[in-house]
């Protein structure tokens, strides 16, 4: 392990450098997408899961909407084994298809008005 010094005389590794560089790089990336998206009924979409594993938010809503598109081309929930299973599902996704278009919305417009050099509005 390489050690670094500083000017105090004192040595600390260069790993909790890195782990604080990436604990500050972290901070800030945080996504103002919600976690998740809940109904009345409890039913419950994790967006920070389907984000994650799409890789971007923006990501993550062309792969709702092309789940939602292709639930519709196959006829939707009259055609499923359970319709009222299928109908609150397709409710949540909607609502969590909602809540991406927001969150990605709001970041377009804040990384314009910052490439602008204007503070984004709230």
């Amino acid at each position: 392990m390489q050690v670094i010094h500083n000017g105090f005389g004192h040595q600390k590794p260069i790993s909790v450098f890195f782990v604080l560089l990436l604990s500050s790089v972290d901070a800030c990336a945080e996504s103002v997408c919600p976690a998740y998206v809940s109904l009345p009924t409890g039913s419950i979409f994790n967006l920070a899961r389907l984000i994650a594993d799409a890789g971007s938010p923006e990501l993550a809503l062309r792969k709702i909407r092309a789940a939602l598109a292709q639930v519709t081309a196959a006829g939707g929930c009259p055609k499923a084994e359970e319709p009222n299973a299928c109908q609150e599902t397709l409710t949540v996704a909607r609502k969590a298809m909602a809540a991406l278009q927001a969150c990605t919305s709001t970041a377009s417009h804040e990384e314009t008005a910052e490439q602008n050099g204007q503070a984004p509005s709230k």
